[in-house]
């Protein structure tokens, strides 16, 4: 059993994808390329129909702590590329835990594992794999690990390869959640008492009617006020209408009629665009948004962080320049700490603003902001909405200004840093800062997002989310999908951001540094 084999081969399985050559044996189906890199970000996943299997048997044990015997059970893969990043085993009978630690003789619903994916083979051996199962265990499998996902080896609710030696064991029983870790290396299993009261909720029964009935409507508000159709022409609006009803009209669970009106969106590729069954949110698709910053790189660089806890820190570098980190616009008291800390930073000759970790939140939070560094009122962008029953019928350009705001404008020059996670009305507030004068923008893309939402409340407490508007710089250029693009671009890998390092924020400080003494004023205008 795999606990007790430390010495697994070495070398990796593949080097590129290979075609399947034969369905029960899951290594050659799932060749390995990636390996755990420190600093990696989370990997997007795909799980289809071809990845459900049924098994003759599944075993697995830990150092007499731990042991799972099932007999005929399905598993459901996640995967990135051909690398699986997770899986999910359902018994097909009545199963029990054997477990010291806790949960022993609780029967099993599901087990929801993460391990390296070089180690398929291993836990899942040729001999014990019937074939390819049914298809609708998918739903299940992708509910698992929607709930389980942010337990472990996890960035941003996306999976991160684990080290070779590290497996989670994470049951779903009877009479709760009983989560493990296991070392192979060091031959230990580790029970983490903090997820029982976080039990996978028990599925809620929806019937036909209702079930349909939360499709219609979303279909068809979404046909009649979803504005970016024209970005996605690939999308056969009707076509999916008539695909994911069917499935929508097959559940029986809510969280299977939300999966149906997940499939109907996911086309769509809208990260504003989502599905929730109750406190259950059904994945959908998911672009690659890596990091473009470190925390305590940051934190290192600048030589400490002053916390507002108003959805800002600051600091002031031993040379004289201003760093303002606005990591959320959800706080109703940031422009009041914002106030506070430029006051402290009126004197510096730069100061750099990082959107970087900004997700977004509410736009008038960062008009009041960027209020501060503006003279006159500026276009930072331009939206249109749905005016008709077509697709392409939309409304006249609506423009949205910037005011300034404050007793002062810090006139000193600014470098604005944002990524591929600046997002939404951080967008927006990208897009303000960006029209300030002496302003210079540096990172990378941002996401390429934006809604004007409205809320869905359908049949079995399903919810969706509805985007309502095409948002556009101040240019008219569409940004959904495409994002926006900083003056100067800089691509740093991943391992280049340390806990003492932050490459980004580096060149923005070199860039305000360069400034020759003579040409230096202070902030305070």
């Amino acid at each position: 059993m795999l606990a007790l084999r430390t010495g697994l081969a070495a070398a990796f399985l593949s080097l590129a994808p290979v075609p399947l050559l034969a369905a029960q044996d899951l290594a050659k189906a799932y060749p390995v390329t990636l390996d755990w890199v420190e600093g990696a970000g989370g990997r997007s996943w795909t799980c289809g129909p071809e990845d459900v299997w049924r098994l003759k048997s599944f075993e697995l044990s830990f150092f007499g702590e731990l042991s799972l015997d099932f007999g005929p059970s399905v598993v459901v893969f996640g995967h990135h590329e051909h690398n699986v990043v997770w899986a999910v085993v359902l018994p097909e009978k009545d199963e029990t835990l054997s477990a010291r630690a806790k949960g022993d003789g609780e029967g099993i619903h599901s087990v929801f594992l993460r391990f390296h994916p070089a180690l398929v083979g291993e836990l899942f051996p040729r001999k014990t794999v019937r074939g390819p199962g049914d298809a609708q265990h998918a739903f299940e499998g992708k509910r698992v690990f929607a709930w389980k996902i942010n337990a472990s080896w996890q960035a941003q609710n996306r999976p991160v390869i684990p080290w070779r030696r590290s497996l989670v064991v994470d049951v779903e029983t009877t009479a709760g959640r009983r989560f493990f870790m296991a070392d192979t290396q060091k031959s230990e299993l580790k029970y983490e008492p903090f997820f029982e009261k976080k039990a996978l909720p028990t599925p809620a029964a929806i019937t036909r009617e209702d079930a349909l009935a939360a499709f219609d409507q979303t279909w068809e508000a979404f046909d009649q006020e979803y504005p970016t159709f024209g970005l996605v022409p690939e999308v056969d609006w009707n076509e999916l209408k008539k695909r994911w009803r069917k499935v929508a009209g097959e559940a029986t669970t809510v969280y299977e009629a939300a999966s149906a009106i997940g499939g109907l969106l996911k086309p769509l590729d809208d990260l504003h665009a989502w599905v929730a069954a109750g406190n259950e949110y059904v994945p959908l698709a998911r672009r690659e948004r890596p990091l473009n910053a470190s925390w305590n790189g940051s934190k290192s660089l600048v030589g400490g962080f002053q916390e507002t806890k108003k959805d800002l820190v600051w600091a002031r570098t031993s040379d004289g320049l201003g760093y303002l980190n606005v990591y959320e616009l959800n706080d109703q008291g940031l422009p009041e700490a914002f106030d506070l800390a430029l006051e402290q930073l009126a004197d510096t000759h730069g100061s750099v603003i990082d959107l970087r970790f900004n997700g977004g939140g509410d736009e008038l939070l960062a008009r009041a902001v960027a209020g501060r560094f503006l003279a006159e009122p500026v276009v930072y962008s331009k939206n249109r909405y749905r005016s008709g029953p077509e697709h392409d019928d939309l409304g006249p350009l609506l423009e949205r200004v910037c005011e300034p705001r404050g007793p002062w404008r810090y006139a000193a020059p600014i470098v604005v840093l944002w990524g591929r996670r600046t997002m939404s009305s951080a967008e927006s507030f990208a897009l303000m800062l960006a029209q300030v004068p002496d302003a210079t923008t540096m990172g990378d893309f941002s996401a390429g997002s934006s809604a004007n939402r409205r809320r869905l409340e359908l049949a079995g407490g399903i919810r969706v989310n509805l985007p309502r508007w095409l948002d556009l710089d101040p240019l008219g250029n569409p940004i959904e999908h495409v994002g926006i693009a900083p003056e100067v671009v800089l691509d740093f890998p991943p391992q280049a951001f340390t806990d003492t390092d932050d490459p980004v924020l580096a060149a923005a400080l070199a860039r305000l540094r360069e400034i020759p003494e003579a040409e230096r004023r202070s902030g305070k205008e």
